[in-house]
């Protein structure tokens, strides 16, 4: 699969945000963006580990439950959709693959 200019820029901006070392959040306000981006990651991971526990668990998870751990997953996409389409000068196929997944998992984990 050959990647066109616009999909090598986005790998380019999620390496940057996902494997920058030193990242302070006081810093600059891309640093600042970046943590934000990552603590979402980390909120969003825990979650989903914690329901998939209380599944293997046999608890019931309520619309509420849901609804708790839904949301930093809809917050990590949302806000990483924004600073790729802030960072980034074209669409690319990348962004809608990344849109469609987190609507996915938004709407059916």
């Amino acid at each position: 699969m050959d990647l066109n200019k616009a999909d090598k820029e986005i790998l380019a901006i999620l390496k940057t945000v996902f494997l920058t070392r030193g990242v302070r959040p006081l810093l600059s306000d891309d640093h600042l963006r970046i943590w934000i981006i990552r603590m979402l990651f980390l909120v969003s991971i825990t979650g989903l580990i914690s329901r998939i526990a209380m599944g293997i668990a046999g608890k019931e998870v309520t619309a509420e439950m849901s609804l708790f751990f839904n949301t930093p997953i809809a917050m990590f996409f949302g806000i990483l959709f924004i600073h790729i389409n802030n960072e980034s000068e074209n669409t690319s196929i990348i962004v809608f693959v990344l849109t469609w997944i987190s609507l996915v998992i938004g709407l059916y984990v």
